[in-house]
């Protein structure tokens, strides 16, 4: 949460990073534990960062964060639904295409890489788990492993770069 709030820039956009991590804490756990990523909490997570967002440019008259938030979040949602949808149960599953809507949304208003970078960790961070898991024998190939909870920390990670890294 630090990193949501050293990050922000502004109000709206603190009040976005904060309200994404509300929804995200409870997202992370409940996927780890059963492997579903509700509607319930995914939808009103991208909704909210999408309307503080949104008022965050008005009120700023900045409105290229934006923009670039909403291509992220529009790409990254169609290649995941894409994927889940040819994939089936074999890949992800669209509720990691709807939280994938917020995190991108929310780390694209710093910018394409943040977003990617933030979709990269969650990958790289799932991917070094399952390679532990499999080689401690805790696991088998084809094993399944709830995306959501690293997509949510590679998130975490790429805020608290957005803290630290020094500004343009």
């Amino acid at each position: 949460m630090t990193g949501v709030v050293l990050a922000a820039p502004t109000v709206p956009v603190l009040l976005a990073g904060l309200w994404w991590v509300v929804c995200a804490v409870p997202l992370a756990f409940i996927d780890a534990q059963v492997h579903r990523l509700p509607n319930v909490i995914t939808m009103p997570a991208a909704a909210g960062v999408f309307a503080l967002l949104t008022i965050d440019a008005t009120v700023t008259g900045r409105w290229e964060p934006l923009i670039d938030a909403t291509i992220c979040a529009a790409v990254a949602t169609a290649v995941f639904v894409s994927i889940g949808l040819v994939l089936g149960r074999r890949g992800m599953g669209l509720g990691d295409a709807k939280l994938i809507l917020s995190v991108t949304a929310l780390l694209g208003w710093w910018g394409r890489g943040a977003a990617f970078g933030a979709v990269v960790l969650g990958f790289l961070g799932a991917g070094l788990v399952g390679v532990v898991l499999l080689v401690s024998g805790r696991a088998h190939r084809g094993a399944h492993i709830p995306m959501g909870p690293f997509f949510i920390a590679g998130a975490v990670v790429m805020l608290a770069l957005m803290a630290w890294a020094p500004s343009a």
